[in-house]
């Protein structure tokens, strides 16, 4: 094993995130339904899978535990789940946000970005202190509100203070930094204020994780692995080399194949 690699697998034993070695061994735990839909992961690796209004919550070894489906508000355009109890469903066309439990059942009231100020919201994620980030399409501007739907904080114009052209297809927050993900300009970091912090140059990437201080992503249908703090990158080995999206839960990996998502343990 090379030093790089026993470095890796030491860092990632302590945060206790999986360790992947060159030459990682996989076993295929379940196969999940994903009829041309997404998928998202929790960090008690469960499997979160949406098409159209209807959302399913699948455990690691593949069974169905509960179901959400609404036709009120459209197609779902992403799905939260960073805590667990609290899953945040937002509807771009609608656009609302709604919060389920942890049995899918809906949990308080549905919030109109429109009634906050913001009709143009094209994207929202969980934010600390039971707060949301918005995107405000409208002017292209970042936006925190709290608990009581107050705004707490606006980035101003993005295109204008950073010179560029945004057109954002996903936004989250980990660990107190807000990640904005551009497939043509990469994905720029901000802090907890909203304030711009730094781009990772990924461009043309669809989908991607943080976990600890690794930035696992998929180009070109490889799995990539950026440590942030060593500024370093691997590219993982792969169960199926096709896959078109991968994320990371422990001892998981998850892989979305033509039309299933695959859960593997990796030995």
């Amino acid at each position: 094993m090379r030093l790089k690699y026993l470095i890796l697998f030491v860092v990632l034993l302590f945060v206790g995130f999986t360790a992947f070695r060159p030459a990682a061994k996989y076993s295929l735990l379940a196969k999940i339904p994903l009829d041309g839909g997404s998928f998202t992961t929790d960090n008690l690796q469960n499997v979160y899978v949406y098409e159209a209004d209807i959302l399913k919550k699948y455990s690691s070894a593949g069974t169905l535990l509960f179901s959400h489906g609404d036709k009120s508000y459209g197609k779902i355009t992403s799905v939260d789940v960073y805590d667990p109890m609290k899953v945040m469903v937002f509807y771009k066309d609608f656009p609302a946000i709604i919060y389920l439990d942890n049995t899918l059942s809906q949990n308080g009231n549905v919030l109109n970005t429109g009634d906050m100020g913001y009709p143009l919201t094209t994207l929202a994620c969980m934010s600390h202190d039971n707060g949301l980030w918005l995107y405000d399409a409208q002017i292209s501007q970042l936006v925190r509100v709290d608990v009581s739907l107050t705004t707490l904080q606006k980035t101003g114009n993005l295109n204008q203070l950073l010179g560029i052209s945004l057109s954002p297809i996903s936004l989250m927050e980990y660990n107190n930094y807000v990640y904005v993900n551009d497939t043509t300009q990469g994905i720029l970091v901000f802090d907890a204020f909203g304030t711009y912090y730094k781009t990772m140059p990924f461009t043309n990437v669809k989908h991607y994780q943080v976990r600890g201080d690794d930035v696992f992503y998929m180009q070109k249908h490889k799995l990539h692995a950026f440590h942030m703090k060593t500024i370093t990158e691997d590219v993982i080995a792969q169960p199926d080399s096709l896959a078109t999206q991968a994320r990371v839960e422990k001892n998981l990996l998850y892989e979305k194949y033509m039309d299933t998502v695959r859960v593997y343990e990796i030995k």
